[in-house]
């Protein structure tokens, strides 16, 4: 799993402030990446890798792995914030499901397609949850551009997840 310790260093002072609404994204040196808090519903240790389910928002589950190598301690019905970059959200075109069943997979509607320096940029508010994420175009699957109001599947590959603990003093907003 990759770490980016210099993007993310700062990531909580920024986040601070919009904690309570449970998701968000911020641009870190030229690259976005989507936050969402949650809480641990299950762990599982495998051969190869451990993770977690977390549960986000009022139905999603969100999946996160890593390496054995990389163990990391979580308790059941512990808060946590899921950091995800944009370039890890692959947009599909419809609801047909594509690529592995192991990963994180919803539904979405675009709400709003930008122009940046690294291309399109897509909102995609997920279906049924509160909460948006972006993500680098182009739609896969796609034969023209794509544009608000599209439905689209998200996919997030759930070794490209990094989690960190919400710390009491950030959520009830005490210093």
């Amino acid at each position: 799993m990759t770490h980016k310790v210099h993007s993310t260093e700062h990531l909580g002072e920024r986040l601070m402030p919009d904690l309570e609404t449970g998701s968000g994204s911020v641009c870190i040196d030229g690259t976005i990446i989507n936050w969402v808090t949650g809480v641990i519903q299950s762990q599982f240790a495998g051969l190869v890798r451990s993770g977690v389910r977390i549960k986000v928002g009022s139905r999603a589950d969100l999946r996160v792995r890593w390496a054995l190598a990389n163990q990391r301690l979580f308790v059941l019905g512990q808060r946590v914030v899921a950091t995800i970059p944009a370039g890890a959200v692959r947009l599909e075109c419809g609801i047909f499901r594509r690529s592995k069943q192991r990963w994180n997979r919803w539904i979405g509607r675009i709400v709003l397609v930008e122009q940046a320096e690294a291309g399109m940029v897509y909102t995609i508010k997920i279906h049924g949850e509160e909460w948006t994420i972006k993500s680098y175009g182009p739609v896969v699957g796609e034969r023209k551009e794509s544009k608000p109001w599209d439905v689209v599947n998200v996919v997030v590959d759930p070794q490209s997840i990094d989690l960190s603990i919400v710390a009491a003093c950030i959520v009830f907003g005490n210093s």
